[in-house]
């Protein structure tokens, strides 16, 4: 029997269903959902068909052979009539016609199956948009979607179809992709930036906990131009944090300051050189550290955050109020044992509890 091609799969069945539900749905609908991850998985499956891949690169190699042959007889041609040639002329002639026509052949299919692979791809990167945002079944292919649009980023009709749903899909299902997402972060113009800068300052709004972090380490990126632009973009999210949105009792442009005072002396305390002779069970004074001065003058403790080493759930309704916070962090530091002898720092929550963390440098991230 022979097999139904691709496109007609798409125009003759998905293409209508998902006509038919977002006409007749709301738009969070596991139908829409089942219905829009089926067509996404279908259209990844066409991209990466490895059939129709070495199809493509066989006709374009062979379409680049034809138009070399064209250039063989048209230079052929001008020696004839240099040499007055007619009889070779007219031979010449027929035959680069005839190269010709096959140039125009294999170039139209050719472009019927770029145009082929386009369609799917603009329809896979919004059927999985459209997938995550009406349903949570199928968010491990977040990390397929993401992988898909960073390799094509620099395609206007992706970012198109990107810009059309990616608002609507809820920030938290992108988090796990924050490393990924800051790696491609710059400052320079463009669909894509605009993209992406709009979907990291939304994460950074909506989850700072969980993300402010990430954007300070690339905030401090350093070495090359890609890293510069980087920094530069990174250091714009973070200003442009609302001063009217409000997490508690604080604006998050606030918020974000005081994480980052926090996660500075959180890096001093790390970075603090240690004797070996130094034993667990020996307590050190923050006093006798002049570095460590946020501790020392219990500054650390009236910016009620939660302390960096906690685990804290990811809240889908971005509500985080109710997150424990440091209410005083002990006078005293220890140091552990082992290779990278980090410092163990002691803290009771708001909550009554006694958090014990350990403090140590962090390994430098490697952006790629």
């Amino acid at each position: 029997m022979r097999l139904t091609p691709s496109d007609k799969i798409v125009q003759d069945l998905f293409e209508p269903a998902s006509r038919m539900l977002r006409e007749n749905s709301v738009a969070h609908d596991p139908v829409i959902g089942k219905v829009s991850f089926q067509y996404a998985v279908f259209c990844t499956a066409q991209l990466e068909d490895q059939a129709t891949i070495a199809d493509l690169k066989r006709l374009d190699a062979l379409y680049h052979s034809k138009r070399a042959e064209v250039d063989r007889y048209s230079a052929a041609i001008r020696d004839a009539e240099v040499r007055n040639d007619s009889k070779s002329l007219s031979r010449l002639t027929r035959d680069r016609d005839r190269a010709q026509k096959l140039v125009k052949m294999d170039k139209a299919e050719l472009n019927r199956l770029h145009k082929h692979q386009q369609t799917f791809l603009e329809k896979a990167v919004e059927n999985f948009l459209s997938c995550f945002t009406a349903s949570s079944d199928y968010d491990h292919y977040v990390p397929k979607f993401t992988s898909i649009w960073l390799k094509h980023s620099n395609k206007s009709e992706v970012n198109s179809s990107v810009m059309k749903s990616l608002g609507l899909v809820p920030s938290f299902k992108f988090l796990p992709l924050l490393h990924q997402l800051c790696s491609r972060l710059s400052d320079d113009a463009g669909e894509f930036q605009i993209l992406l800068s709009s979907l990291l300052s939304r994460i950074l709004h909506d989850h700072p906990y969980h993300s402010v972090h990430q954007i300070f380490s690339a905030k401090h990126s350093t070495g090359d131009l890609a890293a510069t632009k980087r920094a530069s973009a990174a250091k714009s999210l973070l200003e442009a944090m609302s001063k009217t949105v409000k997490m508690g009792d604080i604006s998050l442009y606030h918020l974000t300051m005081r994480l980052e005072k926090q996660f500075s002396s959180y890096s001093d305390l790390a970075s603090l050189p240690t004797t070996a002779k130094a034993l667990p069970s020996d307590s050190f004074s923050f006093d006798s550290f002049p570095t460590l001065r946020e501790f020392q003058s219990k500054k650390m403790d009236p910016l009620r955050l939660p302390p960096p080493g906690m685990e804290i759930t990811v809240q889908s309704d971005r509500d985080y109020r109710s997150v424990p916070y440091v209410q005083n962090y002990s006078r005293t530091f220890n140091i552990a044992g082992g290779v990278n002898r980090p410092k163990i720092l002691d803290s009771i929550l708001s909550d009554g509890r006694r958090f014990r963390e350990l403090v140590r440098p962090l390994r430098e991230v490697a952006y790629s």
